[in-house]
């Protein structure tokens, strides 16, 4: 596994999908998963993750917050890289390629800025 991505979640069937396959979307020849860290979501957000092929995590109680989701996320991930991504943001299809690339050549840790976009 080359990189885990991590989505804590909540209730997000509105924008899961889309974050979801901003990371299948990538480019670059990696071998990816997906870890849904669910905070006990009332809604089609887990049905949804898993019709994607998403691996789904559910935290026992409701906490709250996403912190929770990203530490069971990070004690699960297989991967040599771990990237985090909110439930209710997308990916540019080379950000994955870029910052590979740069840790690749030596960086240790590597965090982007952010485009913001209003529909």
């Amino acid at each position: 596994m080359d990189i885990s991505v991590i989505i804590p979640t909540y209730n997000g069937e509105k924008t899961i999908e889309r974050a979801i396959n901003s990371i299948i979307n990538q480019e670059g020849d990696y071998n990816i998963e997906v870890l849904i860290c669910d905070d006990c979501s009332e809604d089609k957000t887990v049905k949804i993750a898993q019709e994607l092929g998403a691996i789904v995590l559910k935290n026992k109680i409701h906490t709250g917050g996403p912190n929770t989701g990203r530490n069971l996320g990070i004690k699960k991930a297989r991967g040599k890289y771990v990237a985090f991504l909110d439930q209710d943001d997308e990916w540019l299809k080379n950000k994955l390629q870029n910052q590979i690339k740069e840790l690749e050549n030596g960086y240790d840790f590597i965090y982007s800025s952010s485009i913001t976009r209003q529909e």
